[in-house]
């Protein structure tokens, strides 16, 4: 099976819709916020002390700029919302302004003068380096609590609606070696090469991981004798701007279900030298690790940071990997997309299923439905379900995964979902009136042909899981006219970071 196995399709198979970046890259503090291209303010590198009173979506503490800054004359700016990265809501922190804007300024931590209450010690040891898991320091209901808080005041502030009801927030099922997938980068070369995850605001740098306690332990030992085997065979990392190199990323996959490994390598186009080493490498690598139970060599040409294969050249062992979510089984390749956090996922699809509340007869469709992961789970709940999606190799594998599952209630069409008629107008026989629908966009949200279309046509369930809490927001505002917001849940699908997922229940408006 190739791309997108159970997760969201659409136009490029973004692979990251619903998960967080694994290479430790950072987001800024949240939508609406935008760097601006202004000239550097006389504020930047003033240190100023702040109470930190709420997170912001993104992760950074929210403080009010003082009426006074020692040194500055003539200062207006008291008031401003102030993001400091790093910060936590009940703190008191000494923080170095980095930019200014007219609306708002961004900073970093100097000094914690009173930790906040939420406050936690973090588990791993390269946390504060790590560009990833950036909320370890908050206590994980903390963590929940703010996510819902920010779902709420996303839908007020940018659409202007509040759901009818609020349902109790899905904690994560699992704090720890909870990943099933993580990418890791090359830099460097020689005894300097470097395999590990990217440093916080150090503008590109990776470090050497030593641990990620959020992914299995058996993956940090991979990761270790990667990195000794490249430095042995005298392997360099690529250099985008140079575009010399061959080391892209390592990217390892584990199966919950089956307790197994799957290893790709992703490196420039290489030589023939260059893909015996790998393919030597690949080998002993499956002799030495038992659960690693397949190794693809993959090739990018393209001189981006995106570890997304273009072509594989080699494969050892299995190809795939089986994963299962309650009774549902799916197959993932090395270049499939699967929700990174398996037992989440579950307890995602679980809450999308109950707020649903699907009759026996019930025909759903599951728009971007990419391999079919919503579409297969439901299915046991519904009469019929027909998942429609761009993407021709997702719809590929969403008719492999029913297959492999025994799934015959399922169809899969290929439809563009943008445009006015986002919906095509030649369907599968029993399939033009749906009892419900499940939307589950790309971070940029709906497509404005299908708002459209689900406006014209009104629904007597539409279902919204999204990723992204400010274009739910905007899409709840577009829909309001038509539908109510009946329903919202926030689920921790990536514990640690500031990722906010939520489930949305729209109804018709009462006539």
């Amino acid at each position: 099976m190739s791309r997108n196995s159970t997760g969201r399709g659409g136009g490029r198979h973004k692979s990251g819709r619903h998960s967080h970046s694994t290479t430790g890259r950072s987001p800024r503090h949240g939508t609406g916020h935008r760097t601006s291209t202004a000239e550097a303010s006389p504020l930047a590198g003033k240190l100023v002390e702040l109470d930190i009173d709420s997170l912001a979506l993104g992760g950074a503490g929210v403080g009010r700029m003082p009426e006074i800054i020692d040194g500055v004359e003539d200062f207006t700016g008291a008031g401003m919302a102030v993001f400091v990265a790093g910060a936590l809501p009940g703190s008191h922190v000494r923080a170095r302004l980095t930019q200014v804007h007219r609306r708002h300024a961004e900073a970093v931590v100097g000094e914690v003068l009173t930790p906040s209450p939420e406050a936690v010690t973090p588990f791993c040891p390269h946390f504060g380096v790590c560009g990833g898991c950036s909320l370890q320091h908050l206590a994980p209901e903390s963590q929940l609590a703010w996510k819902q808080r920010q779902i709420l005041d996303a839908l007020k502030r940018i659409g202007k609606v509040e759901p009818k009801t609020v349902l109790p927030p899905v904690a994560a099922p699992m704090s720890q070696r909870f990943r099933n997938k993580m990418e890791f980068a090359f830099q460097g070369a020689g005894d300097g090469l470097r395999l590990g995850l990217y440093e916080a605001g150090a503008g590109g740098r990776v470090f050497d991981l030593a641990t990620c306690p959020i992914f299995p332990e058996a993956g940090e030992q991979i990761v270790h004798a990667v990195r000794a085997a490249c430095r042995q065979a005298g392997l360099t990392a690529y250099d985008r701007a140079r575009r010399e190199g061959l080391l892209r990323h390592l990217v390892l996959r584990h199966s919950v279900h089956q307790d197994a490994l799957l290893a790709q390598l992703i490196t420039a186009p290489a030589t023939e030298a260059q893909g015996r080493a790998v393919q030597v490498m690949g080998q002993e690598l499956l002799e030495r690790f038992p659960r690693l139970t397949g190794f693809a060599h993959s090739e990018r040409g393209r001189a981006d940071g995106l570890s997304q294969a273009e072509r594989t050249r080699l494969t050892l062992g299995s190809p795939t990997l089986i994963e299962t979510l309650e009774d549902v089984r799916y197959a993932i390749s090395a270049d499939a997309f699967f929700q990174t956090c398996t037992k989440g996922a579950e307890a995602l699809y679980a809450a999308l299923r109950e707020l649903a509340d699907l009759a026996p007869t019930d025909t759903v469709y599951d728009l971007y439905c990419g391999g079919g992961g919503i579409a297969l789970f439901l299915a046991g709940a519904a009469g019929r379900v027909l998942g429609l999606e761009q993407n021709a190799s997702a719809i590929a594998d969403a008719e492999a995964n029913a297959a492999l599952g025994g799934i015959e209630n399922c169809r899969f069409v290929r439809a563009d979902l943008s445009g006015r008629e986002a919906i095509p107008t030649r369907l599968p026989v029993g399939f033009d009136k749906p009892d419900a629908a499940v939307v589950d966009p790309p971070r940029e949200g709906l497509d404005a042909g299908l708002v459209e279309w689900l406006m014209e046509k009104p629904l007597p369930r539409l279902l919204y899981v999204s990723c992204n809490p400010a274009t739910l927001a905007r899409d709840a505002g577009l829909l309001s006219g038509t539908y109510e917001l009946a329903a919202v849940r926030a689920v921790d699908l990536f514990p640690h970071t500031a990722h906010a997922e939520c489930l949305a229940l729209f109804t018709p408006l009462a006539t």
